[in-house]
């Protein structure tokens, strides 16, 4: 597909054009697989384990194997180790003489350094492989020189001698650039290509070599699906996309055809009156190509009069505007959906690139491209259920290094570990790949049976629930059986415990300890009774069905005493308040006589007072002719029986009931 701007543009002095830099990685954010040159293939068959030669130059003792952990190719020295011993030999017949190729392997090595050469004999370089502790690194010698010979190979010696040496992802390319690790065209598929393209524009040449200074989008196309594969079935094919765009400039003299001379990746100076090409090349998935081109002209300046005023400088390009837009038209350009970021477009429907000049007078011409989304291949045969190769769940003690989206992976290890995106990952728990990240897999149903729940913190087993709790200065307990319920609580400040239980047959109960006071509270009700406990001793009402008993008073606990006094003429009268019973105390001597039968009013106070009015007798030392009684009535009045004299002093002590509530 050819597109060429047909109008004509006047520029002059094109020096400040943009200029877009891309990049490839295996991961959204870049860092995976990295690369500002797209990988070639490999020239060697199976790079993972290339199988070494059979080299009759080893004689000092030397062993070459396939390691059966590692799948590595494994040389073990055991002698001298003096350089130019071959290791590895494979085929470069396909680089013609005098081209350049470049050499990529990864390796490590044990018991110490290893010097080892990658190219042919004589136009090798060396790499030092040190000692890192199991640790594989990236080895690249770049800009070899094809010589007579076609045979690439991997020749080593030893700093000291002996040593292995591990070598995994050996790689050779054309070129003077080392890209990531690729397979063969025999062996590649679709899933070892780059599946994200970043990009930026800036003014300048060099790319960066930062992931994060790329945007990064997903390379459209790898995503046509392929057929189920049958047992025998043959894949479905994938569709075509966009994989690159490169944009380039040359001058010429020629506004009608296409310069044949060297492009440049920097706008370049056009001299007045002569032309400024740009050509964008759009790479495709499958590898195959389209170009498009525009051309601007640099206007000339104007003639200079004798007074007259220097004709107007023609424009330049200032900025280049890259955007995307999907549509199911292939031949009409989008009119709205345009981003600066590869769209996802269905399979059969168009991808549209469309590019924006912006010149320096602010005037704008805009170029189109036009890409078809290759529809899904056609389903082979349907093999037997489990046999289309979709693992779908993975078990393993190991975060899987190859992840997909919807990938599940249940964690077998014994401890938790932290995955490589941070995700704290439980032991024996599933998790699925979102696509970025690890998700925990949770399980929702509103209908679970079961014979043991086994939960956080707690069990659920055989209609028994348990947990145990800590907020930090609380903790404790709940348990919940078929005949009871306890809960429990401990403030770890004061090692204070409050628990509180409820049972069928037992019934209520509440108790509370404090351990640096060794003072405790309990209540207990059931069908017998109510008992209040302080200290392990208890007191309170029983039930018989028929009759109440107290072992205590209902207003108060039994170890609580008020008492009041008061006199008469000088006779002084002490009231104790004990539970439901008031001891009445005489002292004292009468000041003056006291007549028989006064009332006085108002002498007993709340909280002492009878139920009924009490005759309490008193009795006069020495004179029992003068003994007598007192009444004790419920309105808090004394009523004097009989004539006390003065100088008289009475003793006696007594007991009576009383209902009020009890004094404060």
């Amino acid at each position: 597909m050819k597109i060429v701007a047909s109008n004509s543009i006047t520029v002059s002095n094109v020096n400040d054009g943009t200029i877009t830099h891309t990049a490839y990685a295996n991961s959204a954010d870049g860092t995976d697989g990295f690369t500002t040159v797209y990988p070639n293939l490999n020239l060697l068959e199976d790079g993972k384990f290339a199988k070494p030669i059979n080299s009759n130059w080893i004689t000092d003792g030397t062993t070459i194997s396939k390691d059966a952990i590692t799948g590595y190719f494994k040389v073990q020295f055991n002698g001298s180790g003096s350089l130019n011993r071959t290791y590895y030999g494979g085929s470069i017949s396909t680089i013609p003489i005098g081209q350049k190729y470049s050499v990529y392997i990864k390796a490590y090595s044990l018991e110490s350094s290893l010097n080892i050469k990658l190219g042919s004999v004589n136009t090798s370089q060396a790499v030092t492989v040190t000692n890192n502790s199991n640790i594989p690194k990236t080895y690249k010698v770049e800009g070899l020189v094809r010589g007579d010979s076609n045979t690439f190979g991997i020749f080593g010696g030893l700093t000291t001698t002996r040593g292995t040496l591990f070598i995994s992802e050996i790689k050779v390319e054309p070129g003077s650039v080392a890209t990531p690790y690729m397979p063969s065209a025999s062996e590649v598929t679709t899933a070892d290509y780059p599946s994200f393209i970043g990009q930026y524009s800036d003014f300048t040449q060099a790319d960066s070599t930062n992931p994060s200074d790329y945007t990064w989008s997903v390379m459209r196309g790898n995503d046509g699906k392929d057929g189920a594969d049958g047992k025998d079935g043959v894949a479905g094919n994938d569709g075509k996309g966009i994989k690159a765009t490169a944009i380039t400039y040359q001058a010429s003299t020629n506004g009608t055809t296409a310069p044949t001379g060297t492009w440049s990746a920097s706008v370049p100076t056009v001299a007045k009156g002569s032309f400024l090409w740009t050509r964008t090349i759009w790479t495709y998935t499958d590898n195959t190509t389209e170009t498009g081109y525009a051309v601007a002209y640099m206007g000339t300046n104007g003639n200079n009069g004798n007074d007259g005023i220097a004709g107007k400088d023609g424009v330049g390009i200032k900025t280049t505007t890259i955007t995307y837009a999907g549509s199911t038209s292939g031949t009409t350009a989008p009119t709205s959906g345009w981003t600066s970021t590869v769209p996802t477009v269905a399979a059969g429907s168009y991808l549209w690139t469309k590019t924006v000049w912006t010149y320096t007078d602010n005037t704008s011409e805009t170029g189109y491209s036009v890409a078809k989304m290759g529809n899904n291949g056609a389903t082979g045969p349907r093999g037997p259920a489990g046999s289309d190769g979709n693992p779908g769940k993975i078990v393993s003690d190991t975060e899987p290094t190859t992840r997909f989206k919807d990938l599940t992976w249940k964690y077998s290890g014994t401890t938790d570990l932290t995955a490589s995106d941070g995700t704290i990952i439980l032991s024996g728990t599933e998790y699925y790949w979102s696509g970025t990240k690890w998700i925990l897999n949770e399980i929702n149903s509103h209908n679970i049976n079961g014979d043991n729940l086994n939960v956080t913190n707690g069990t659920f087993t055989d209609g028994k629930i348990k947990s145990i709790w800590n907020s930090g200065v609380l903790s404790g307990s709940t348990e919940i059986e078929n005949s009871h319920i306890n809960m429990s609580a401990t403030d770890s400040t004061s090692n204070a415990t409050n628990s509180l239980g409820l049972d069928i047959q037992q019934g209520f109960s509440m108790r509370w300890t404090d351990p640096a006071s060794n003072q405790s509270r309990s209540v207990l009700l059931n069908y017998g009774g109510l008992v209040f406990g302080k200290e392990g001793v208890g007191a309170g009402l029983l039930f018989d069905g028929t009759n109440l008993s107290s072992s205590m008073p209902i207003q108060a606990p039994n170890t609580i005493i008020k008492s009041t006094q008061f006199s008469v003429s000088g006779i002084g009268i002490r009231l104790d308040r004990l539970m439901s019973f008031v001891v009445v105390t005489f002292f004292g001597q009468a000041s003056s006589t006291i007549s028989n039968s006064p009332t006085i009013n108002n002498m007993i106070p709340a909280g002492f007072r009878p139920i009924n009015p009490y005759s309490i007798d008193y009795m006069v030392p020495g004179n029992s002719a003068n003994s007598g009684y007192i009444y004790f009535n419920p309105d808090g009045s004394i009523r004097i029986m009989a004539t006390i004299n003065s100088g008289y002093y009475i003793r006696g002590t007594r007991l009576y009931i009383t209902n009020d509530v009890y004094p404060s």
